[in-house]
């Protein structure tokens, strides 16, 4: 039984649940190529076995232990040159989500953080993140594909740094994954609606609310160099500007990497 169902106008309003598939990203591009599907549709897995992150990394997770999913969602193309608002406005809805739900069942709100480009961080550790995909058919923007990777009752990581709600909070029951499905629809749907009716002030001042780092003094690396510098912000373009000693420099994403204490 597919208790996926989302209390919003649209975002995961309608879902499909599968037990096991290699990715919900590729399913989900698949089947928006060949179905007249609504805006909002959900796929979500209990296990992904070929999950995919950004880089063309692969994303791990224990079989029905984390929410693993992907919207279909269908920005206008008009906003085409706004692609990394949307980014933005995705990252921003599901802390909201992940907030609402924190207050609701715990009674407080925990330190929930965007890391540049696409993680989701939970007090300075990575807990889930964030691929979207865009197909363009005859030069309009068609659809996006919005996948999502959430650590929610996960306990080991093994090498990786990172984290679950469950592991964080101590809990000893876990956590209804169709709980934090249904705040995280919600969330994103508001967030998405700030998108669509070009709040994009609005979208960057509540995205650096939530910048992990940003304002800190902490060390990265370069090619060229390791150096230490202060994030101010990330721009339209989605480029990370860094503070360095005598000047302010923008790095794609495939150009810096964030060093952690050992």
């Amino acid at each position: 039984m597919n208790n996926y169902q989302a209390h919003t106008r649209f975002v995961g309003k309608n879902s499909k649940y599968l037990d096991i598939c290699p990715s919900t990203n590729s399913l989900a591009f698949s089947e928006a190529l060949n179905s007249d599907l609504p805006e909002g549709f959900a796929w979500i897995a209990g296990h992904q076995t070929a999950g995919r992150g950004q880089r063309g990394n692969t994303w791990s997770a224990e079989p029905n232990q984390n929410l693993t999913l992907s919207y279909l969602l269908r920005p206008p193309h008009p906003l085409v040159e706004k692609q990394f608002y949307l980014s933005k406005a995705i990252a921003n809805g599901i802390l909201a989500g992940l907030e609402t739900w924190s207050r609701a069942t715990q009674g407080e709100n925990f330190n929930f953080e965007i890391k540049w480009p696409n993680d989701i961080y939970l007090d300075g550790i990575k807990m889930g993140g964030i691929l979207i995909e865009n197909n363009f058919q005859a030069g309009q923007w068609s659809f996006a594909i919005i996948g999502i990777g959430l650590n929610i009752n996960q306990k080991q990581f093994g090498p990786i740094r990172g984290t679950s709600l469950l592991s964080y909070l101590q809990l000893s029951q876990e956590i209804p994954l169709e709980v934090i499905y249904k705040y995280i629809s919600q969330g994103i749907e508001e967030s998405y609606d700030l998108f669509l009716s070009r709040q994009f002030s609005k979208i960057d001042e509540i995205y650096h609310e939530r910048l992990f780092r940003r304002g800190q003094w902490a060390l990265y690396e370069t090619e060229k160099e390791k150096f230490e510098g202060k994030i101010i912000g990330v721009n339209e373009q989605g480029l990370l500007e860094i503070e360095k000693e005598f000047t302010v420099e923008s790095y794609d994403l495939k150009e810096i990497s964030f060093i952690f204490p050992s």
